[in-house]
């Protein structure tokens, strides 16, 4: 089976945020919680940056909204 890039989405829903991933191979979830706010959801998204972007040759894409990546930006995670 041939790699692809990974890519790990936050998106939020009502007040929480969520988390889509998919790696490499195909494997991967979707409709995981990451978090209460902007905050918890950038570690969240670095966190799975080690797992599935991280470990993949091909690199990947993070796609988060822009409180997530202000924060990420803030904590010089990106």
């Amino acid at each position: 089976m041939e790699k692809i890039p990974s890519q790990i989405l936050i998106y939020k829903r009502g007040k929480n945020y969520y988390c889509d991933a998919y790696g490499c191979f195909g494997g991967g979830y979707s409709g995981v919680f990451a978090g209460k706010n902007a905050e918890e959801a950038a570690l969240f998204a670095l966190r799975e940056k080690g797992r599935y972007i991280d470990t993949n040759k091909l690199g990947g894409n993070i796609i988060v909204p822009q409180e997530v990546r202000e924060k990420m930006q803030q904590f010089k995670l990106i």
